[in-house]
């Protein structure tokens, strides 16, 4: 039996594609400032974000510290960005803390926020680790180069020798 669908009708995509530069910003802050700035980063951007442009903050903040762990985990290591090899545990490490981030963004939905399993695994997890992952690994390395080419020439002075 074939049924109408009225329309405007809404569809839901558990898997979203595409590049989210902001998460790659956080992860830079983390490796070149450290742990802390980067913990403060993730928090305050995100949270800055959702206040400004959809005037709200969800779960007492919770949500937003899970994304300061990406820029705390990348900030932990130390890194030599006139080194290659630098770059690529810059890019690991930036999943491995996009990972931690997006579990605890899921543990914090089921357990304090009290939303369905199904619906943190399926509009949540899969979306952010669709967007999330390919953003980090291979944004992270490229936005360090930019960084590091940006400050040779602007400021070299700056750099560590």
């Amino acid at each position: 039996m074939i049924e109408l669908i009225p329309m405007p009708y809404t569809m839901v995509s558990l898997f979203a594609f595409g590049l989210a530069p902001a998460l790659a910003i956080i992860a830079i802050v983390g490796a070149i400032r450290g742990p802390i700035a980067g913990l403060l980063t993730g928090y305050l951007g995100t949270l800055l974000y959702d206040l400004l442009f959809y005037s709200t903050v969800v779960g007492m903040t919770l949500p937003y510290l899970a994304y300061g762990v990406l820029g705390f985990v990348v900030g932990l290591a130390s890194y030599d960005i006139t080194n290659g090899r630098s770059f690529v545990k810059m890019s690991v490490l930036s999943a491995v803390g996009f990972v931690f981030t997006v579990l605890l963004v899921v543990v914090i939905g089921l357990t304090l926020l009290g939303v369905s399993t199904l619906v943190e695994i399926g509009f949540v997890m899969l979306p952010l680790l669709t967007i999330g992952l390919p953003s980090v690994f291979f944004l992270t390395p490229l936005f360090a180069r930019l960084w590091y080419t940006v400050m040779l020439k602007f400021m070299p002075e700056a750099l560590p020798q």
